[in-house]
């Protein structure tokens, strides 16, 4: 692998990420991404890099994993530190995501027991307002691989794409949810375990 292909996992992730009608998944990764153009790039030296550091599959996790934090990604960004510590947090993340997801779990419940409601209360929309699950994530309580694993188990989203009232943020993090999908890895049957095991422990259902 070189620096072209680099840029060419680099240009089909962002396109993913920020273009309404690119899939990464349905386009198979492949971009109208032209050499001749490449080589004419100031930053191509940067592609070059990644390109001895990492593999194909690394350097789609590495994109991707730039792109969950909301940033948009110029190829000089995704070289420095902040973006090497971005990566490997996520990688951190996903190589121990039933624990993290178990811990999000726990950091639900615990809001629950506070509040004194039941675990549905988590996904009741009220007057067009954020849910208490939105405002967790929103606050940082909470993970966004948790928020899709639950979505995937329970289909909440479509509930609040009709309910919530504001047409920014929940939308803006609700397409985040939908492109990152694909790329996020997990036993569904082992998460759903972890939410049954919770509820049945503490008695809320």
């Amino acid at each position: 692998m070189d620096g072209f292909d680099v840029y060419k996992i680099y240009l089909a992730v962002k396109l993913h990420f920020t273009s309404e009608s690119y899939d990464y998944f349905k386009h198979n990764g492949k971009t109208t991404a032209r050499l001749k153009t490449f080589t004419k790039r100031r930053d191509r030296y940067f592609f070059h890099k990644l390109s001895r550091s990492y593999s194909n599959n690394d350097c789609i996790d590495y994109f991707v994993s730039g792109f969950i934090n909301g940033d948009n990604v110029w190829i000089g960004d995704v070289i420095g530190k902040t973006a090497s510590e971005n990566y490997d947090k996520w990688r951190k993340r996903i190589e121990s995501l039933s624990y993290v997801f178990q811990g999000d779990i726990d950091t639900l419940f615990e809001f629950i027991e506070e509040k004194g409601i039941k675990f549905d209360d988590l996904f009741k929309v009220k007057e067009g307002q954020h849910p208490p699950l939105v405002k967790l994530f929103l606050a940082s309580k909470i993970t966004l691989e948790t928020m899709i694993i639950l979505n995937d188990i329970l289909g909440y989203t479509k509930q609040f794409n009709k309910q919530i009232n504001e047409n920014v943020i929940w939308p803006k993090k609700y397409k985040l949810m939908m492109n990152y999908k694909p790329f996020l890895r997990y036993n569904l049957t082992k998460m759903k375990m972890i939410i049954k095991k919770k509820i049945n422990e503490s008695g809320n259902n």
